[in-house]
């Protein structure tokens, strides 16, 4: 039909009121009013109602229960009602209900045509403009989200579709009984076509004219504000700094709104009924909550964002848009806090820049090992693998994202906080909980030494950054509690353990004493204990290794005097044992003795680490441990001289002299005794074979003291010093092959076989000089002795030599000299010649030299003069 073809552009297009139900509403007008059009069960859906489906909301991924409004539903369309929004339309179809279809059209066309005209003055839509209302041209363009928020889309989408069915049913009613008006049509066609061509290309030049300018308008309308749905979306697919714009531009009209609704204007004037009424403050919530939900929906995404720009190189874009939106919410809050009307508990201000630190801070708790991981004792495992997580992350810190954000924002520095952060609570929890002693060291160990050099070392050396800014990982408190953990388990181990070790070592002496053994653990497994400690320690901080070390000493040192009481009482048990026994006794003593090297060295460790502290600790550890190595030594040197005693009463007899058999089985006995002593380890070896070596050559002197022999003749004294030279010289390579650190004792005898061989004063002066230096503990008694076996009996010259050693006695030297050199002290001088024996002596010796005057001197002994003279 032709006046169906020249209809108004605004009828056919509409406009959209209400999210387009105007629209929907004037395609059902035209359809109705055609009349080939016939209404029909069956047809298929109306492109209102594929809109519908298509644009449903619940579609788009909002749960459908999230509709707190759906109980105010009928409240609200009845304030929509009470402002006109659906007047206009319900007066249109009571005009053109059992009117003329051609006045109706005419009419109708028109009424469209003014009321285009009059919204043409209000900012139009992309996609229609609002129905206006008594005060719409006071306020502002109106959102299309403003009808309802995001929890009551769904909602107004079903009522629009249920409305649109019910409109169609009254409007097929209506062209059905319109058939008489259609057949009336036919006939004023045939009469009065002229008439009508004239009206239908007045009405299309009309309708044209009114396209042109329509087209005009569009072209320099502005842009319209996006909708909840649309902002929403843009959010979704991650276009975060536009989404933001649009929350922001929603934030403003909120905040007018707002404003507008408060008890006074701000010129004082009255407030408009319109914006206290219930439904524009309905409006108001919902869009306020639309905003916060949509400031929800986007930090959502911003810090997904965040989170997946860690470990993703190409990332860099989305996370430029987080920047961007942190920068714009920045100067939002600047502005907001520089307003009028800058409240307090309002949204604002949002520091989504806090927001963006507390998230990074929540990732990288999200991204480190989780507490349960960390097992009683593998508390070192666990530690590595968040070592090696802090790292990795750190350095994808540094690759992926430092690069994006701007120099002000430290990203760097905001990461390792974060991680450094994260690492603090993970230790906090893991000292909430009693530790093992090994964890304990682990913890420590991972906070002094590991975290510093392994973790903050390597990021410092590709990325800078400021250590004060960190603060420590656990309170001092805590690391306090730790350490002193630490110094308990040591008390318990050298109070409790030990013990316990030492009384079962005890048990076994008796019990295996008839096998023999040179080695026991007791050392070993004292030490095994409390070195573990003490090396964790020292390895943790010199200063943790100081209180560990000297609480170790303080419980060895009390360790080794009951060690020492034990040894003391098993020796007291069996000093007298003989039989089967003994040589078991022998190798358990040597045993014993073995210990103590290795408990010596740990003392002297623990001393170095504070020697000032340790000093009492140590001398106690070192007493206990002396004594129980000399009566060790005491035992095995006290079983040997009962061994060689009876040959030493075979020496200086005049038997001696022609037999070598005596010293000979002294020493044979000696050798073989030292095939077991030297199972001994040193130091306490040493300390053995020179108390041998000074106990054997003490027993060979004091069988010389007793004067047992008295040369009566120059070829007696001659083999006798020869015979004292030669035995000499066989104790000191008796024991220097034994390594005897004694071998200042083996002059001595050389010395008094001089003495014994030379004949002019000076040169025995010399001599005795000579012994009394080396040997500043000997006494005029000593010389006197030697003097007889020699057979001086002259008064005059004895009391030459004795002279000698009277000025030494006097001297300083022999105070200094005689703590270290004391061998003559302990060797009594005990001579066995009677009075009598000795008065015919020296008559025997005053008759030869009477006869020996007469014969002529030899001049042999010059040689020997003149040697002693060059000594001198």
């Amino acid at each position: 039909m032709p006046i169906l073809k020249n209809l108004p552009a605004r009828l056919k297009g509409g406009s959209r009121v209400n999210g387009e139900l105007e629209n929907t509403r004037g395609e059902l007008i035209l359809r109705k009013m055609s009349l080939n059009l016939k209404s029909s069960a069956f047809e298929e859906p109306s492109d209102n109602e594929k809109w519908a489906q298509a644009n449903s909301l619940l579609d788009g991924g909002v749960p459908r229960d999230r509709n707190p409004f759906e109980d105010e539903e009928d409240e609200n369309e009845a304030n929509e009602e009470r402002r006109g929004g659906k007047s206009s339309f319900k007066g249109t179809l009571e005009r053109i209900r059992g009117v003329s279809p051609l006045k109706t059209l005419g009419k109708l066309g028109k009424g469209l045509r003014m009321s285009g005209r009059s919204k043409g003055t209000a900012t139009p839509s992309p996609q229609g403009s609002v129905a206006s209302t008594p005060t719409s041209e006071k306020k502002k363009k109106g959102r299309r989200s403003s009808e309802g928020s995001l929890l009551r889309f769904a909602g107004k989408c079903r009522e629009s579709l249920r409305k649109e069915s019910l409109t169609n049913g009254e409007l097929c009613s209506e062209s059905e009984g319109g058939d008489s008006s259609s057949r009336r049509l036919s006939f004023m066609k045939m009469v009065g076509l002229g008439k009508l061509k004239r009206e239908s290309m007045a009405d299309h030049s009309s309708h044209e004219e009114e396209v042109v300018e329509e087209e005009v308008v569009e072209e320099v309308k502005p842009r319209e504000p996006l909708s909840v749905l649309e902002i929403l979306q843009l959010v979704t697919k991650r276009d975060l700094f536009l989404a933001d714009t649009h929350i922001l531009e929603l934030e403003q009209e909120c905040n007018e709104a707002a404003a507008a609704t408060l008890p006074s204007s701000p010129a004082g004037g009255a407030i408009p009924e319109d914006l206290n009424s219930p439904g524009s403050k309905d409006g108001g919530r919902r869009k306020a909550k639309d905003v916060e939900l949509l400031y929800e929906a986007l930090q959502k995404e911003l810090w997904a964002v965040v989170r997946e720009s860690l470990r993703s190189p190409t990332a860099g874009p989305n996370l430029g848009l987080v920047v961007q939106v942190l920068q714009q919410e920045e100067q939002a809050d600047r502005d907001w806090a520089q307003g009028e009307g800058a409240l307090p508990g309002g949204p604002r201000p949002r520091q989504l820049k806090q927001q963006w630190k507390e998230a990074l801070a929540e990732a990288a708790n999200g991204s480190l090992p989780q507490r349960n991981e960390a097992q009683g004792g593998e508390l070192a495992d666990y530690l590595d693998r968040v070592r090696t997580r802090v790292v990795e992350d750190l350095g994808a810190a540094k690759r992926n994202v430092v690069p994006v954000y701007p120099e002000e924002y430290e990203p760097f520095q905001v990461y390792l906080k974060s991680y450094h952060q994260a690492v603090a609570r993970r230790l906090q929890s893991i000292t909430d909980d009693q530790l093992l002693i090994t964890d304990i060291y682990s913890l420590l160990d991972w906070l002094y030494n590991i975290y510093n050099k392994d973790v903050l070392g390597t990021v410092s050396m590709t990325m800078p950054f400021n250590r004060s800014k960190l603060g420590p990982l656990l309170p001092s408190e805590t690391v306090d509690k730790l350490e002193q953990d630490c110094l308990n388990s040591v008390r318990e181990k050298v109070t409790t353990e030990l013990s316990q070790v030492l009384d079962e070592e005890e048990k076994r002496w008796m019990e295996t004493l008839h096998i023999e053994e040179y080695q026991i653990t007791l050392a070993r497994t004292v030490i095994q204990r409390l070195q573990v400690d003490l090396e964790q320690s020292a390895a943790i901080n010199r200063n943790l290794g100081s209180r560990v070390a000297q609480c170790s000493l303080n419980g060895l040192a009390d360790f080794l005097y009951s060690f020492q009481r034990k040894v003391e009482m098993f020796h007291e048990g069996l000093v007298n044992m003989v039989g089967d026994n003994e040589d078991g006794y022998v190798s358990k003593t040597i045993a014993l003795v073995n210990c103590c090297p290795p408990f010596r060295g740990f003392v002297q460790r623990c001393v170095q680490c504070d020697p000032a502290i340790s000093e009492d600790s140590a001398r106690r550890a070192n007493t206990s441990l002396d004594r129980i190595v000399n009566q060790g030594v005491k035992v095995l040197s006290d079983r040997l001289y009962e061994r060689i005693r009876p040959f030493f009463d075979k020496l200086v007899k005049r038997k001696w002299l022609n037999n070598t058999e005596t010293y000979e089985q002294i020493e044979s006995h000696i050798k073989e005794h030292f095939k077991k002593f030297r199972r001994v380890d040193s130091p306490p070896y040493q300390v053995l074979v020179g108390e041998v070596h000074r106990r054997v050559l003490m027993e060979y002197l004091r069988s010389i003291m007793r004067g047992r022999i008295i040369c009566t003749s120059f070829r007696m004294r001659k083999r006798m010093a020869g015979r004292l030279r030669d035995e000499g010289k066989q104790m000191e390579v008796l024991f220097k092959d034994l390594e005897s650190p004694s071998s200042w004792l083996d002059s001595a005898i050389p010395h008094l076989s001089e003495i014994i061989l030379l004949e002019d004063i000076p040169s025995i002066q010399m001599e005795v000089g000579v012994l009394v230096r080396e040997f500043p503990d000997i006494r005029k008694k000593h010389v006197s002795a030697i003097l007889n076996i020699r057979g001086m009996t002259r008064q005059t010259e004895r009391q030459e030599i004795l002279n000698i050693v009277k000025d030494i006695e006097n001297s300083d030297t022999l105070t200094r000299l005689s703590r270290d050199r004391a061998l003559f002290s302990e060797v009594p001088v005990t001579s066995e010649v009677h009075c009598l024996n000795l008065g015919l002596s020296r008559i025997a010796l005053t008759a030869s030299s009477c006869f020996s005057s007469l014969r002529p001197r030899r001049t042999k002994r010059a040689p020997v003069r003149e040697a002693y003279d060059d000594m001198l």
